[in-house]
């Protein structure tokens, strides 16, 4: 399967734990719809987002832009990382030490406290996957941790994905092998 990812916007992270907590863009909505367009390869016939603010502004307007559907799913969201979402690294650190330090010498196999296990995660995407059956002209409007679970479903290993950088507003092709359930 041959699927297109944007990055959504810059956001200001500020050292804090961010999977599905709403952060503000720091680029005007305009100006990031204006470099992703410009940007593009190709233009979709379909978009589908995350439901986060932070990308589905981006595919509304993209989808006004470029006169194309868009769909909004939660299953797109970035990781849940439970309690943590939203608290700083350090904070995390002071009140909650053994389990934070548990979890980064484990995050392949342990799971944030109420969150997801990346098995979770990458669970979520593939029955994503499955149910939309995106085509290669349609773009998914989404997030760092959902772009590494897609270039792993695509071959690569957690480390290479992990040590990749997806800068904001990127397009990255993923050429998927979905494994039957």
């Amino acid at each position: 399967m041959n699927i297109w990812t944007l990055r959504h916007p810059p956001i200001n992270r500020q050292g804090l734990c961010i999977g599905q907590t709403h952060r503000p863009c720091t680029m005007p909505p305009e100006d990031s719809m204006l470099q992703a367009s410009g940007n593009a390869p190709f233009v979709p016939v379909q978009i589908i987002s995350s439901d986060l603010l932070r990308c589905s502004r981006l595919a509304e307007d993209l989808a006004d832009f470029w006169k194309c559907t868009v769909k909004l799913s939660p299953q797109l969201r970035e990781m849940n990382f439970g309690d943590w979402d939203g608290l700083s690294y350090d904070e995390i650190d002071e009140t909650d030490h053994v389990r934070w330090r548990t979890w980064c010498s484990n995050w392949l196999t342990e799971a944030p406290p109420g969150g997801e296990s990346i098995d979770q995660f990458s669970a979520r995407i593939a029955r994503f996957l499955t149910a939309e059956r995106p085509c290669e002209h349609t773009v998914l409007v989404t997030h760092a941790g959902v772009i590494r679970v897609l270039q792993v479903m695509a071959g690569e290993s957690w480390d290479v994905a992990m040590s990749t950088n997806y800068p904001f507003l990127s397009w990255n092709y993923h050429a998927v092998k979905l494994t039957p359930e």
